[in-house]
């Protein structure tokens, strides 16, 4: 039996280490009207957009894992034991004597994928002045993905060499796998601005630039493998290119915490998008006196067009770059081979393919990218406060060291007023996978998930998603005193949510 304090870090430590995958995207606070400065995630030209003009973010965090290769089953799954510290997850034989196991495998011949998330937005805030919309962010963010694993590798890892099935058998990858995580904190400023306003028609564009500060990185890239496993505790690599490179707050020769830098590297990222809104009424010049006097122009629909997440940081402090090229070797006794250090892995690993320690090394320093991604938003005002979202994230690649972003597409009806909102968002997750959600807004807190079928157990647990959000707003229109040009009421109203 496993207990439940550990059922999390078990869960972590496997699927960065086996398998391959934002709320990973946070849908139930960046889509609506009153999304605010976290708007900005998908689009930064959705700023003019707002009912507010201006928008104070106090703290919104996010966690996120899912993958397709690990689970447990949905008769042993409670959400709720997560949370008891006397709860116990129970555990069962593997198979062909690989040892007892928590979690049951996938086992089908798909490549594995998994993306995990932690995000924190820190202090953050919008303001809106007439055609120009200004943000600035803080942000924490720590992402683990792995994309396109071949499924032998992700058995062999989980299951070690001891799985009979696999042995003897000529394995030949050429998937162009890879694995990467990073972990680094932001800040950045944005701008949107009203290029085309006139008739029914309006045109934003926006960007946002980003400072980043790498606390941790590594990457592995996979280009080909051609090998077998003969028995419990030898591999046979035939022909072998991969690369991969780390930069950590660990002593690589002592396993201990190295923290002469806190930062290891750093680099720039950017957001750039464009909307087109067309409005329920002809549009008018809008002349005021004091920023609570802008007025909001209700829409029909909305289309936006975003880049996000384009950049890169470049590790260069305490950071290491392999790589083996076209390379074989016989190892022995690898079952039961264990390392002190990382650098005595890493040492070995250059030895048994080029014959010495320093054959594999390549370099000092290297780059991994962030989770880069095309975004696409069509929203529909349907009557009153009720709203229908379709969301396209389509994930890419931009070099060997990328977090790899899982695509979705999304549909989200949405209810929304000042002081309530709520989302139902229905997506189609990495190609594969269905997920509801549910956000509510009350003022100023908003909680969600992507993922609502966590909470039950109607099918077997494979990730989570959970998010939570505070920020304050002032909406457009509404202002302090009275018969103020260009104010619609004689108060101003202050209401918190996310």
């Amino acid at each position: 039996m496993i207990t439940s304090r550990k059922i999390l870090l078990i869960g972590l430590i496997i699927v960065a280490g086996c398998t391959s995958v934002s709320g990973q995207e946070m849908l139930g606070t960046v889509l609506g009207n009153y999304s605010g400065v976290n708007g900005i995630q998908l689009n930064p030209s959705s700023m003019q957009s707002s009912k507010t003009y201006l928008d104070i973010n106090i703290l919104s965090m996010d966690f996120f894992v899912e993958n397709n290769y690990l689970y447990l089953d949905k008769k042993d799954y409670r959400f709720s034991r997560f949370f008891k510290s006397t709860s116990e997850f129970p555990v069962h034989e593997g198979l062909y004597g690989t040892g007892d196991r928590l979690f049951y495998t996938n086992d089908n011949s798909r490549n594995k994928n998994a993306y995990q998330q932690f995000r924190v937005n820190g202090p953050g805030a919008m303001l809106i002045v007439g055609r120009h919309a200004f943000g600035i962010t803080t942000g924490f963010r720590s992402v683990l993905s792995v994309d396109n694993l071949p499924y032998d590798i992700a058995n062999f890892a989980y299951m070690g060499l001891n799985y009979k099935p696999q042995q003897n058998i000529n394995f030949k990858d050429n998937t162009n796998s890879r694995a990467a995580e990073m972990t680094w904190a932001e800040i950045g400023l944005s701008y949107s601005y009203a290029l085309y306003q006139r008739n029914y028609d309006q045109v934003t564009i926006g960007f946002s630039a980003r400072r980043l500060f790498g606390y941790a990185g590594m990457y592995a890239k996979i280009n080909s493998v051609d090998y077998l496993v003969p028995n419990d505790t030898t591999m046979n690599v035939h022909n072998m290119n991969a690369e991969y490179g780390y930069a950590l707050p660990i002593a690589y020769d002592k396993n201990e915490i190295w923290n002469e830098k806190l930062f290891k590297g750093g680099g720039f990222g950017f957001d750039l998008g464009a909307t087109y809104t067309r409005f329920a009424r002809l549009h008018t010049q809008d002349y005021f006196n004091h920023l609570c006097g802008q007025k909001y122009e209700d829409y029909m629909y909305r289309i936006g067009v975003a880049l996000i997440d384009f950049g890169a940081i470049r590790f260069t402090d305490h950071a290491e770059k392999m790589a083996i090229e076209d390379k074989s070797a016989d190892w022995e006794n690898l079952g039961n081979f264990k390392f002190r250090n990382i650098q005595q892995l890493t040492d070995t690993i250059s030895y048994k393919f080029y014959g010495n320690n320093t054959g594999a090394y390549k370099g000092s320093s290297f780059y991994i990218w962030l989770p880069s991604a095309l975004s696409v938003q069509f929203d529909y005002h349907y009557k009153k406060n009720w709203y229908v979202n379709g969301s396209l994230i389509y994930g890419f690649n931009m070099a060997p060291g990328s977090l790899s972003r899982p695509s979705q597409v999304a549909i989200t009806p949405r209810y929304e007023t000042s002081w309530f909102e709520a989302n139902l968002p229905i997506s189609f997750y990495d190609w594969y996978l269905i997920r509801m959600g549910l956000s509510l807004r009350f003022y100023f807190l908003t909680v969600g998930t992507e993922k609502l079928g966590q909470f039950f157990n109607l099918r077997n647990f494979s990730g989570m998603d959970f998010y939570v959000s505070i920020h304050y707003f002032f909406e457009k229109g509404i202002c302090k005193k009275q018969k103020e040009k260009g104010c619609l009421d004689s108060e101003r109203k202050i209401f918190s949510r996310n």
